[in-house]
């Protein structure tokens, strides 16, 4: 999944206790407090964010209900240049097909 995405994005994790420097970073993007981890935004190639995983139900970090997936769609969507409709559904079954198994747990 992630070599289609990179076809659009770059992938950054940031983890408070594990990357030095790491919070001011979150506290710059996350303006919002609250919401639960894991939380992820889509920013411009300037650093503005464009969208990010708070949803009108709350934060979808790791989508795995159908609105959450749904949501995850709709900021992959919106915000890809290079993404087809058929990769981002490839994207999208296998977001489902782990939440499946996730839920099952």
């Amino acid at each position: 999944m992630n070599s289609l995405l990179n076809k659009d994005y770059v992938l950054l994790s940031l983890h408070s206790k594990k990357h030095k420097g790491a919070d001011a970073v979150i506290a710059k993007v996350r303006t919002k407090k609250g919401g639960g981890i894991p939380w992820f935004t889509i920013l411009d190639g300037d650093g503005k964010e464009r969208i990010n995983s708070d949803a009108k139900g709350g934060n979808v970090g790791c989508p795995a209900q159908p609105h959450e997936i749904d949501w995850f769609q709709h900021m992959l969507t919106t915000t890809r240049s290079k993404l087809t409709d058929e990769e981002i559904a490839r994207v999208i079954a296998v977001n489902r097909e782990f939440a499946a198994r996730w839920l099952k747990r």
